[in-house]
């Protein structure tokens, strides 16, 4: 009988359990393991796109992330174009002026930290490097860019992203 007892109560609990997973993916719920940022569990929230703002994103299909895709840099996904959703931090907007060269991502003339691009990915691959001197976002831009990891894959080898890629903005919930 105490054997019973002990395996419903093992099945009630991961069904409580199970239950609550579901309720919060459906509710918005992010679990992050990549190393663009902080992994941990975040939260979708209805918040403007601003500087700092952590942001869910769908690439566009753009030959820089074609090439991603094909080298495992990111992984095939739900978006639009097949490709995994990403997450990176917003470092430029509309009016920032942004310049991306061999020495880094600068915004509004200051090195963003740790955005000196590496020539070769870690398999040995070259990288491509968008070149953009002293451009001021317009109203549909936005620079997106990690702020834990120097080899991200991050706006220093892609550009800049159209806004209407953004798919939602997100705040941590518990981070490891």
């Amino acid at each position: 009988m105490d054997k019973n007892k002990a395996s419903m109560t093992l099945v009630s609990i991961t069904a409580i359990l199970l239950l609550l997973c579901g309720a919060f993916f459906t509710m918005g719920g992010i679990v992050n393991t990549r190393s663009t940022i902080p992994s941990g569990l975040y939260w979708k929230v209805d918040k403007p796109l601003g500087i700092g703002k952590t942001v869910v994103f769908c690439p566009p299909n753009r030959p820089e992330f074609q090439e991603a895709l094909n080298r495992g840099t990111i992984g095939p996904g739900n978006c639009p174009d097949g490709f995994d959703s990403m997450m990176l931090i917003v470092a430029a907007k509309f009016k920032n002026r942004v310049t991306i060269n061999a020495d880094g991502v600068y915004v509004n003339n200051v090195l963003y930290p740790n955005s000196k691009p590496l020539a070769h990915d870690r398999d040995g691959h070259p990288m491509a490097l968008p070149t953009i001197e002293n451009y001021e976002l317009k109203e549909d831009e936005i620079l997106l860019m990690s702020n834990i990891d120097e080899d991200a894959f991050d706006g220093r080898y892609f550009g800049l992203i159209d806004v209407e890629q953004v798919d939602s903005v997100i705040k941590p919930v518990l981070q490891w």
